[in-house]
């Protein structure tokens, strides 16, 4: 498995920066997660249209989506279509994203699972403002778990015990007090689960560098990084 962080911010991006976005390549398979601002042009650095698996989607805050919207105008121009595996919603929002002829819909519900080549994916449900979905990969060897958006729960436990690699977002410092983890809510993670930690979901002018600095197995995603899990 491996995975490079196209955009880390959120819920604007730092001069220079994208807001949420990942590439995973694991079992043949290139799962691109979230799309948020900024992120269109830094993935296509990386990787063509043609070579992705499919798009999922933790939830649908702007910061997570919004290059989902000029994407459509690319998958146009190549006649190509794209899987994009979300939860469901009956907002017009999500037909804005999702409503278009070259954007294929699977549903993702909490507890459930969906097999995407030679991988497994399920999804637990976290604690948000929208509604967001954690995702959990598995190719049979290794484990990867991206939560999206999410303050402290215990579902975090549920989807991450036994994962090789939790990218979460647990990069606020704390006495930060908006719908997302801090940095001592990363050490607990990583206390619990044992899994390298990737802290991602950077407000713009802060790092928890110096506050994560000697946390053996926590790391800050780094954008341009890719990470072999």
């Amino acid at each position: 498995m491996r995975l490079t962080v196209i955009g880390r911010y959120g819920p604007y991006p730092a001069p220079g920066g994208a807001c949420s976005c990942y590439l995973l390549n694991a079992g043949g398979m290139n799962i691109v997660m979230d799309m948020g601002p900024g992120s269109l042009s830094g993935l296509l650095k990386v990787t063509d249209v043609g070579s992705i698996s499919a798009i999922w989607i933790s939830h649908l805050h702007y910061d997570h989506t919004s290059d989902l919207l000029p994407f459509r105008y690319l998958l146009e121009d190549l006649g190509q279509k794209i899987k994009v595996v979300t939860h469901p919603e009956d907002t017009d929002y999500y037909r804005l994203l999702f409503g278009h002829r070259n954007i294929e819909v699977t549903d993702a519900v909490p507890g459930g699972g969906l097999r995407l080549g030679g991988l497994d994916l399920s999804f637990y449900e976290m604690d948000h403002t929208a509604y967001d979905l954690a995702l959990r990969v598995s190719d049979g060897q290794k484990t990867f778990v991206y939560t999206g958006d999410t303050r402290f729960t215990e579902n975090l436990f549920a989807a991450g015990g036994g994962a090789d690699c939790v990218l979460a977002d647990c990069a606020k410092p704390d006495g930060f007090s908006g719908p997302h983890m801090t940095v001592t809510h990363a050490k607990e993670i990583r206390r619990r689960t044992g899994a390298r930690l990737i802290a991602t979901h950077l407000s713009p002018g802060y790092s928890p560098n110096d506050d994560l600095a000697g946390c053996d197995g926590i790391e800050t995603a780094e954008e341009g990084q890719t990470y072999v899990i």
